[in-house]
């Protein structure tokens, strides 16, 4: 796949090369191995587990991001369309295993970099490495915030932020897979209270319940709320 007229606008979203210029990045392009490829719906990008090998640049089309819990008695999905690194801070560190699923849902176009370019090459170039440290930073301290955060008696709070908890971004279609019996052992409550406080979300639009299925069509709307 060559690159489109809108390659350059695309690209200068995706936090890793902002205020790279094209004339920097085809200099990139002449030293490091980046391959352009092409996936349909329903292929699996990585799956949770694979190694990090490259980073990967999603420049358009739609992801799905699933993960279930260590019992696996809930899966939770959270769709992605917009451009995007997938799981930067899986490619360096103690693990460098991907911790979720990616799969297309809207046809994708991308680009990889291999890891050892991104180390002797990408590197020396200072406002990718900035790039690079920003990202990594402020995954670790969103991730830090989340773990500080009081246990709210509302039961709509506490799922918001089991929500918000397991969400790469907070904001975008998600949904959960899960049993209200489940649900309600995990926001340390009775079945009753959440069966009412999903219906409450419900009558506002901001949940769709089904069996054994959670839909929020906009988080953010629901964080908002």
């Amino acid at each position: 796949m060559i690159p489109g007229e809108n390659f350059f606008p695309r690209l200068l979203q995706l936090p890793l090369f902002q205020g790279i210029g094209r004339g920097d990045f085809w200099e990139i392009a002449e030293l490091v191995r980046i391959a352009f490829h092409r996936l349909e719906a329903g292929k699996v990008l990585v799956r949770e587990g694979d190694p990090g090998r490259s980073l990967i640049f999603v420049m358009r089309g739609t992801l799905c991001a699933q993960r279930s819990d260590d019992r696996h008695r809930y899966t939770f999905l959270e769709y992605l369309n917009q451009p995007m690194v997938v799981q930067a801070e899986c490619l360096f560190g103690l693990s460098t295993q991907y911790t979720r699923t990616f799969t297309v849902t809207e046809d994708i176009q991308y680009f990889e970099i291999k890891k050892e370019d991104v180390r002797d090459v990408l590197f020396d170039y200072e406002t990718f490495r900035i790039n690079y440290l920003n990202l990594l930073s402020r995954y670790t301290q969103y991730t830090s915030r989340r773990l500080w955060r009081c246990q709210s008696d509302s039961i709509i709070e506490r799922f918001n932020q089991f929500i918000q908890a397991r969400s790469m971004y907070p904001a975008g279609r998600k949904e959960l897979l899960i049993r209200m019996e489940d649900l309600a052992e995990e926001l340390l409550t009775t079945r009753l209270r959440v069966s009412e406080s999903l219906h409450q979300l419900q009558s506002q639009g901001l949940v769709l319940t089904h069996r054994g299925r959670i839909e929020i069509p906009a988080l953010e709307k629901m964080l908002a709320n």
